[in-house]
Parts: C-alpha cells; sequence; structure tokens
C-alpha cells in the first residue's frame, strides 16, 4: 500500500464522535513497525494486524477539551476504522478526496 498520510500531515476526521481537525503523529504499514520478536506484544500486534488485514496504521493528535489527545486509525479493506471498530473518514486538509 502507498502512504496515503505522512507524518505532519494536517487532516480532518470524521466519525461516530463528530468532526476533528488534527496532525499526523506517526503513519506506516504493520510491516514498518518495530518487531521485537515472538512473546513480544509488538509481534502480537503485527499477529493481529495480518489476520484483520490492516493494512496502515496512523496516529493522529488533536485538540480536544483544553488539551491534545491522540488517536489510532486503522485502514482496513472496507476503509478506515478506530480501535473500536467504528468507521472514519479521513482526509487532508486542503486536499480534495
Amino acid at each position: 500500500m502507498m502512504h496515503p498520510f505522512r507524518k505532519g500531515d494536517k487532516v480532518r476526521v470524521s466519525g461516530a464522535a463528530g468532526v476533528v481537525d488534527g496532525e499526523v503523529m506517526a503513519a506506516s504499514t504493520p510491516a514498518e513497525l518495530p518487531d521485537l520478536g515472538p512473546g513480544s506484544a509488538s509481534f502480537d500486534a503485527r499477529q493481529i494486524m495480518r489476520e484483520f488485514q490492516i493494512d496502515f496504521v496512523v496516529l493522529i493528535r488533536h485538540r480536544h477539551s483544553n488539551g491534545e489527545v491522540c488517536f489510532f486509525a486503522l485502514h482496513y479493506p472496507e476503509g478506515w476504522k478506530d480501535l473500536h471498530k467504528q468507521d472514519l473518514s479521513i482526509g487532508k486538509i486542503g486536499e480534495t478526496a
């Protein structure tokens, strides 16, 4: 998969909780994530991503209630979802889809 987002991209995310503008803090394919070998949390996470066909992971930071929070967005064959498997729509700010 090509990288749809890169660190520093400004994005708008729409989902069940509403719409937020944020910044990509990290973006990678599962193969690019660290792998500390069998028995490690990173190994288990990569196995789960392979099983569920997750091909891209994005960490997004945005402002919320006078503070900054981060959340993960995962790309599945059917589109973007959060860690609760709720549908997300993510686009770069200033670009058209």
